[in-house]
């Protein structure tokens, strides 16, 4: 798993304080707080009772599949991945977004590498909008540029509140965008800001928690794992704060509205020890960091544990994550292990933790190295699986994988 740590030292305040000034005063509408279907997921609850789980017991088949072994197609550490109905996106830093089929087979890049029309040098943030079959890549120049799935430039945004390097910018709906921006000097008025193609705010998310700056500035958002802020299902977007659990979309007037909430209850980080107030105030070792994954009729919440602030190291290395029906209104949760996933009984793959899903498919990334050493371990040996000749299959992959072999994808078809 990729540890993401945002260390920003005093020296960008002065740039900070400028970009925040530009988007204090901005007129946004606020959100409703109203809405019919919201729910509460009793994550704290939920993880009382933790146990092996078997992916037989919420899955019915298990695809393993290896990214093309190209050249143009060798993934480096991957940073975002996109499922679609057709597609797997993925980007890492320095490199155009690339685009695989769901068997593995690498079919272009988007955009390429440079300064020119339909080029840029680095991706920040990538988002995917399937209803309009369209990539979003937020530059590291100050924009936001589109293409189409075929690879097609079709345009780029710019205007003054793209300028805010602190903020992460991903696609909206229809033309609009989104900006990202977790508190951190303390009186941050929003934290999701819609604008519309002009730069004009649409509506936003209001910021809740505040505090009076002291002069002692930390690290923003540490965390272990992935933790997506943003993900669409049924084609709408979903937004959720790594300081508020509450995650939101939009209703059928396209308005920002809750849609459900995780409580974590113990194990959330209290207000007062929010990271940003003051970095050298130890926490709790119980406290949690969660992601959030949905298909038709689940929820994944991947969860791991706090940083240690000063060491940069992890108290606690054991993740686990939580399953929710939508249906039954009920959770389960794995045992808590370094791997902290759900034991694949069906095709003998390591345990699986999904890091992004769309419609009924949930998706897994395994590095080579990481491939290789599980098909060696013990515990691949002695898996009892379902389907004998897929085990098989991943022995004989054991024996020609290489270290520097491409990336795999575990794809989790989910029972209904």
């Amino acid at each position: 798993m990729t540890k993401l740590n945002f260390l920003f030292k005093s020296g960008f305040l002065l740039v900070l304080i400028f970009n925040l000034c530009i988007s204090c005063s901005q007129e946004s509408k606020k959100i409703t707080t109203e809405t019919s279907s919201f729910y509460t997921i009793p994550f704290a609850e939920i993880i009382k009772d933790q146990h092996e789980v078997k992916l037989s017991e919420i899955a019915t088949d298990v695809e393993i599949i290896q990214f093309e072994n190209i050249p143009d197609a060798l993934l480096g550490d991957v940073e975002d991945i996109e499922l679609t109905k057709d597609f797997i996106f993925v980007k890492f830093w320095q490199h155009p977004v690339l685009q695989f089929s769901h068997e593995g087979k690498f079919i272009r890049n988007i955009g390429t590498r440079g300064n020119g029309p339909g080029e840029y040098a680095t991706c920040i943030k990538m988002s995917i909008d399937e209803a309009s079959e369209q990539v979003y890549v937020y530059t590291g120049e100050y924009s936001i540029m589109v293409f189409k799935f075929d690879g097609a430039y079709i345009q780029t945004y710019t205007f003054p509140a793209l300028t805010n390097f602190m903020s992460f910018w991903i696609g909206g709906r229809d033309s609009t965008l989104v900006s990202y921006f977790e508190p951190f000097m303390g009186n941050e008025p929003y934290v999701f800001v819609e604008y519309d193609e002009k730069g004009d705010t649409v509506q936003a998310v209001e910021n809740h928690v505040f505090w009076e700056t002291k002069g002692e500035f930390g690290s923003i958002s540490p965390f272990f794992g992935k933790q997506n802020f943003s993900y669409r299902f049924d084609g709408r977007l979903h937004l959720k704060g790594a300081y508020n659990d509450t995650v939101y979309t939009y209703n059928e007037n396209n308005r920002f509205v809750p849609e459900y909430y995780i409580d974590l209850g113990t194990h959330k980080l209290p207000e007062d020890l929010i990271y940003e107030r003051k970095r050298t105030r130890p926490v709790p070792n119980d406290l949690i960091w969660t992601g959030v994954h949905e298909t038709s009729d689940y929820i994944f919440i991947p969860y791991g544990y706090h940083y240690d602030i000063e060491k940069m190291d992890l108290r606690n290395e054991n993740q686990g994550c939580v399953l929710y029906n939508k249906k039954t209104k009920q959770g389960i949760a794995v045992k808590e292990t370094k791997e902290g996933g759900f034991a694949d009984d069906i095709a003998g793959a390591p345990d699986f933790r999904p890091i992004t899903a769309n419609d009924n498919t949930a998706l897994m990334l395994v590095s080579a190295l990481d491939m290789k050493q599980y098909l060696n371990s013990d515990q691949f040996k002695n898996m009892e699986v379902k389907f004998p000749e897929e085990k098989e299959q991943l022995k004989k992959l054991g024996k020609t994988l290489t270290e520097n072999d491409n990336h795999f994808v575990v794809l989790v078809e989910m029972k209904n």
